[in-house]
């Protein structure tokens, strides 16, 4: 009788293509042979002896078994018989995140990284908000002929305002809103309240009709803070949160048209913000990433190769389900030539970051919950979680990777280099041939400096917003105590507008008499003329003007008023 159970070479057949077995020429020629029954005792016998090697050290290997990751540029580390784990540089346009704690090393495993992944991008940015840990990659970057600049938060040149070539003003306007008030902290009524001022400030300086010359936080702040019929609260919350930015980033920010992000990413610059508070980082983060992001997806841009990688150590920030806004973009951005690659200590991640992370590594973690949920992500088994809890020590990580043969998790031991140090010619040799790089010819390990390259910086296109130089919320001047007049005019709603045209118009009357003028309330009145007095468009006399002896408020227009009407004084 015919058996249905299949034989030992079907079977170790099936087992060899499974476990990329026969990816050789010598296997394929066995598989070719074994499929069309030509096979002899010896080439069932190489086969035989493929698989029982395989299965043999898989029992030693753990759970995690043995994987062939052997193609790439890209050495992540070697696996239990060193030999290497690769990847191809582009795998990482499919985005990266690792996890684990302090001292786990991470950061040793990112900057092993982006040394190898410079030379196959145009454009690096690497953002350091706490510690310098990037800065010493410098004359390692010089050793291989490249310029690596070091940006300081306070030397940078933005204005988050300022509309991404290609992006819809109006869009533009909706997102910067939505950032606005996660960065700050504002409650949600104040979404509306910046979306409907910004509109306002690019129909007032031409930016709805393609302009270039763009309002910037400091014009958003104004405008805000004279709309007395806007919600008191969301108004004041605003101006409160932006106050203490502007003045410490008052040099950052004081630019109509800031530095480009599409020219900023063609450079490989290390971002500095340990300098600046918490609110800061996440507003220069989010203006530096945001419109390149916003700006490629709008643009269409679909499949192309990898030419600008972001790297971000204790990305947290980025990262949390209440971030900056790059959870909703970045599953968009995925063949529009960005990688991320992220480090971050918490499991406290977006769902949308789990989900458009193709490449995940977790080293070790002081906390359950966090390698439960990177497990859960990466489809660990109930054997692997339990290994990888009790085994991970600094340095090693358990990795799973977007391409290559099989996506199974593996064990990862990170190379023990040691870039902190500057290198001598000797030791770049070494370690540059270990990741398969080549030292520049001719390059200076001894000559890098770590501001090399911005000079270039400083000579690209920009605008000064000259009377916001030396702003201040309690009035700002020139150097030389003068107040400084700004050249556009104030931004009113049409009911200030209508207000301040009655004063004009119809100077010496009751204060009572402006609502009828104005055509508003009473009350909404007295409301407009208390804002207007506050913001120095009006002045209050008291004066008797009745045969009763009752005393009136009488209003008197100052030329901050006859600027914002055009109008003069009748």
């Amino acid at each position: 009788m015919r058996s249905d159970k299949p034989s030992q070479t079907t079977l170790d057949l099936l087992y060899g293509v499974q476990n990329d077995l026969l990816e050789d020429p010598v296997g394929y020629a066995m598989r070719r042979a074994i499929q069309l029954s030509v096979a002899g005792n010896t080439q069932i016998g190489w086969l035989r002896e493929r698989v029982t090697k395989h299965k043999t050290e898989q029992m030693y290997a753990g759970p995690f078994g043995q994987i062939r990751k052997t193609e790439g540029e890209i050495v992540h580390g070697g696996d239990d018989k060193e030999l290497p784990i690769r990847q191809a540089a582009q795998g990482m346009g499919d985005h990266t995140l690792t996890l684990g704690g302090s001292g786990s090393g991470k950061t040793t495993k990112s900057r092993w990284t982006i040394l190898q992944a410079a030379k196959h991008v145009m454009g690096l940015f690497l953002f350091d908000f706490r510690k310098r840990e990037y800065r010493c990659l410098v004359p390692w970057f010089a050793a291989m002929g490249m310029v690596l600049m070091v940006v300081p938060a306070r030397t940078l040149r933005l204005n988050p305002l300022e509309v991404p070539r290609g992006v819809p003003p109006y869009s533009w306007a909706t997102r910067v809103a939505d950032v606005l008030v996660q960065v700050f902290r504002l409650p949600a009524r104040a979404t509306k309240l910046i979306n409907v001022t910004l509109i306002e400030l690019f129909e007032r300086f031409g930016v709805i009709q393609g302009g270039r010359r763009f309002p910037t936080l400091f014009d958003l702040r104004e405008a805000v803070s004279v709309k007395a019929t806007a919600n008191a609260q969301a108004r004041m919350a605003v101006v409160d949160a932006l106050d203490p930015v502007l003045m410490s980033l008052r040099s950052v920010l004081c630019y109509r048209r800031g530095w480009s992000t599409s020219d900023l990413a063609k450079h490989r610059i290390v971002y500095e913000l340990d300098g600046v508070g918490e609110v800061e980082k996440d507003l220069i983060l989010s203006s530096l990433i945001l419109p390149e992001f916003t700006a490629r997806v709008a643009a269409g841009v679909s499949n192309k190769r990898m030419n600008l990688l972001i790297c971000c150590d204790e990305a947290a920030r980025l990262v949390s389900a209440s971030g900056t806004g790059i959870g909703d973009l970045i599953g968009l951005i995925r063949g529009t030539g960005i990688g991320l690659e992220l480090s971050i200590q918490s499991a406290d991640i977006a769902p949308a970051i789990l989900s458009n992370t193709a490449n995940k590594f977790i080293g070790r973690c002081g906390s359950a919950s966090d390698y439960s949920t990177m497990a859960e992500a990466m489809g660990l088994t109930a054997e692997q979680r339990r290994y990888m809890a009790q085994h991970l020590v600094p340095g090693q990580f358990v990795g799973q990777l977007a391409e290559g043969p099989g996506r199974s998790p593996f064990w990862l031991r990170v190379p023990n280099v040691d870039l902190s140090k500057p290198p001598s010619p000797k030791t770049a040799q070494g370690h540059l041939a270990l990741a398969g790089l080549l030292p520049g010819v001719g390059a200076s390990v001894d000559a890098a400096d770590s501001s090399m390259g911005l000079a270039e910086l400083l000579t690209l296109p920009t605008e000064v917003a000259s009377e916001f130089v030396d702003w201040s919320p309690y009035g700002h001047r020139t150097k030389q105590g003068n107040p400084v007049t700004s050249s556009a005019p104030p931004l009113l709603s049409d009911a200030e507008s209508r207000y301040l045209r009655a004063v004009i118009d119809h100077p010496g009357k009751p204060s009572s008499a402006y609502a009828k003028l104005a055509g508003v309330g009473t009350h909404q009145a007295i409301a407009l003329r208390k804002q207007l007095v506050q913001q120095g468009f009006l002045r209050e006399h008291k004066v008797n003007i009745s045969s009763r002896g009752r005393v009136s408020i009488v209003l008197e227009p100052l030329p901050k008023a006859l600027a914002a009407t055009d109008g003069k004084e009748t």
